[in-house]
Order: structure tokens, then sequence, then C-alpha cells
């Protein structure tokens, strides 16, 4: 019962707090979500389950109501200079992991723009990386789906750099663009942890910063096994740096009035040890993404990732991954018809503890409204997950099932 008057004191406690001020320097935007979710799956990935997806907590069919508020704030000083902050507030009908409250993104960007065709920004602060072709909308949400891809899950779950980028884009007379990018960050040490130990998942969760995500209760992780030094309350996407060496990361990207090309790596450069109850992993991986305006409302979208994640002596844990989605879009009138085919998997590659393996397939359906003069739009979404997985947990094996999510949508823009 506390936690559905959670949910219903959310739209008010934002509307109070998001009164936009006179100066436009100053801006406050923000939205408030309410999702309504069925599945037949595991009990969540967020409660210390297995499941793939994060609403609910109860294992079998079953019910939850997600409630978010995300509220930005935005300070321009001139051209060159501004802020953008991102907060989130969220609370679900069952017990999960993720705070309550806390900052998504902050972040203060300065551009230079000696010529009208050349560009160099600088931004520096707690980011994503411009680089999901899928999570488009404000506050990194996706005007396709309601659940995001496995890729960009796992993004929302544990990638977002805390540094500094640079980036330089060049416009061409015949308006393509080309642009290139570094960043330099730390505080992602522990990346790969979450999906090692559980495997892809789906679904709409920014982690914040100093959040700690529950792990699953697995036998390699409980007393007795070879990673009991772990931290029991789980593990914590973004926070201090645990061993003081900075990561880093490059893109690129094309882009004409039909099409969009990007490629990008990523490297943290963990250690591998143990730091506070904490490990430091070593997670590598690189994205390629493609879109195609076949038409003004047809759209193809492809992305895909490729990487590998270590932790421990030998090392301890040896995981590669991949995940690849291919998506097509219509857009008529106020609805968006959307259908994405994804392929993903892990495959453990030490001997040390049980099996990290994990491979499926997963197949979303999405009607999307989004009227152009009003503040509440929503969907509806049917997602299917096909997949194969074991666990030795502390009670007992867990193998992976067919599973299905049914979900609904109501947003209101501020």
């Amino acid at each position: 019962m506390n936690k559905i008057k959670s949910l219903i004191r959310l739209p008010l406690l934002l509307t109070l707090s998001a009164t936009a001020t006179a100066n436009s320097d100053h801006q406050w935007v923000g939205q408030v979500n309410g999702v309504a979710n069925y599945n037949d799956a595991a009990a969540t990935w967020l409660d210390g389950g297995l499941g793939r997806f994060g609403v609910d907590s109860d294992d079998g069919d079953s019910v939850g109501l997600l409630g978010e508020v995300q509220l930005g704030y935005n300070y321009r000083l001139n051209d060159q200079f501004s802020i953008r902050t991102h907060l989130q507030v969220q609370e679900t009908t069952e017990d999960s992991s993720a705070r309550s409250v806390g900052v998504v993104e902050l972040k203060a960007r300065y551009v230079i723009a000696p010529e009208w065709d050349q560009k160099f920004t600088f931004t520096a602060g707690q980011f994503f990386l411009p680089i999901s072709l899928e999570n488009t909308n404000r506050f990194w949400e996706s005007p396709y789906t309601i659940n995001f891809s496995s890729l960009n899950s796992w993004i929302g779950e544990e990638f977002r750099p805390i540094g500094v980028d640079a980036s330089y884009k060049k416009t061409f007379e015949s308006g393509n663009q080309w642009s290139l990018a570094t960043t330099i960050f730390g505080g992602n040490d522990s990346m790969g942890a979450i999906l090692a130990w559980r495997g892809w998942s789906h679904g709409r969760h920014r982690s914040v910063f100093g959040d700690t995500l529950s792990l699953p209760e697995l036998d390699s992780l409980n007393t007795g096994g070879p990673f009991e030094d772990q931290r029991d309350d789980g593990s914590k996407p973004f926070g201090r740096d645990l061993d003081d060496r900075p990561g880093y990361a490059i893109r690129t990207a094309w882009q004409t009035e039909d099409y969009l090309f990007n490629l990008s790596w990523v490297d943290n450069l963990g250690d591998t040890e143990l730091h506070h109850g904490e490990y430091a992993w070593r997670t590598k991986f690189a994205i390629l993404g493609a879109s195609w305006f076949v038409t003004d409302e047809f759209e193809l979208l492809a992305e895909g990732t490729s990487g590998s994640t270590t932790m421990g002596a030998g090392p301890g844990v040896d995981v590669n991954f991949y995940s690849a989605y291919i998506m097509a879009s219509y857009l008529v009138n106020e609805l968006r018809y959307s259908a994405r085919l994804e392929k993903f998997a892990a495959h453990d590659k030490d001997a040390v503890d049980d099996e990290n393996n994990d491979s499926g397939r997963s197949y979303t359906l999405a009607i999307m409204w989004e009227p152009e003069e009003s503040n509440v739009s929503g969907g509806a979404e049917l997602l299917y997950v096909d997949s194969k997985r074991i666990r030795m947990t502390s009670n007992g094996t867990f193998e992976d099932q067919e599973s299905i999510s049914i979900s609904l949508l109501a947003k209101y823009a501020f």
C-alpha cells in the first residue's frame, strides 16, 4: 500500500517542483511516466532475481506498476556555455534495489564554432555518450518502444562516463556531416558485473549516480565461493573510481539527409582487482549503428555491440558478449508502429566459477502515440524473449524460460 501511495504522489511532487522561471536562461523541463506491466518471467534482477525485466519482482504471472519523474534543469549563459541536469524520481509497486531519487546526468558544455561549417564541443560531468540510435528523445527516452533493446538497456544500467569529452563536427556544402570525438572517463570500473553475472535484460532503467543494484544469489558470490568478498548489497555502476585508472572512448559518425552511420569503441581499462568490496572489471566493446530514412515516414535502424569483460586473477571471470538488433518503424499521423528483432549472447571462457553463458532472441511490437500539440502521450508494447541461460544459485539450479512482457505507458510532459 505504501508503494502505491508513493506512485500516486509522484505527479504532484514533480508538478510542484517544476515551475519554470521567468528568466529564459534558466529552464525547467520534465515528464511524468506511468508504466503498467504484465509478465510471466522470473523475479526481476532489480530485486536479486534472474528475471530479464525490471518492473515487478514476483515469480510467475504478475502485474507491476512503475512511476517515473524525469526532471531537467538547463542553464544557458550564452551561445557557447550551458549546464544541463537530469534528475530522476522513481517508485515501483514491488521492491527494487535502485535508488528512488538520483542524478542521471550532470554536465557542462562549451561550444566553439570558428567557421559556419566547423564546431568543437567540450563536455564535462556525467553524461550519456551520444551514440544510441534508439534513445534519442529527451531524458534518454526512446520514441520507438517502451522497453529498450538489450544493448541500450545495458547502457542505461551500467555505462555512463564521468569525465570529459571533446568532439569535432564538419558540415559540408551538401549538408552532410562528419564528426570525431574522444572521451576520458572514470567512475565506471564495475561496468560488466551485472551483464556477466545476470546476462542480458530488457527494460527502461537508467541507473543514477551512487546506485547499488542487486546481483543474483549465485553460488560463486555466496560465502565459500571464489568471489565471496564482493559486497553483499550488489554492484555500484557509477561512483568513485576504484583503481585510479581512467578509461577512454572514441567515436565517429557520418550523417546525410537520409542516412546515419556511427562507430564507437569503449575501454574502461579496469585493473580487474578487488577494491573496498567491489571488483574493477576490464570491459571493452565496440558499437556500430546505422539508420536509413527510406521515406519521411518509414525508418530502418540497426545497432550492434561486441566486446569482453574480465575480472579477478587468472582471470576469475572472462566473458565475451554481443547484442544486435534491427528495427523497422513507421510513423503515420500521430501513431508510430515499430517492430524490433534482436539477438544477444554471452560466452563464458573461464573455468573458475560456475558458467555465465547466455543466449537468446527477442521480438518487440510497439505502438506509440505522441501528438504534436499535446503534453500527453503513451504507448503499448508486446515483448517476447526466447533464451537459454543456466545459473547455480543458493536456491538450486536456475534454468531460463520463454517469457512475455506486455506494457502500457502513459506520459505527461511539461
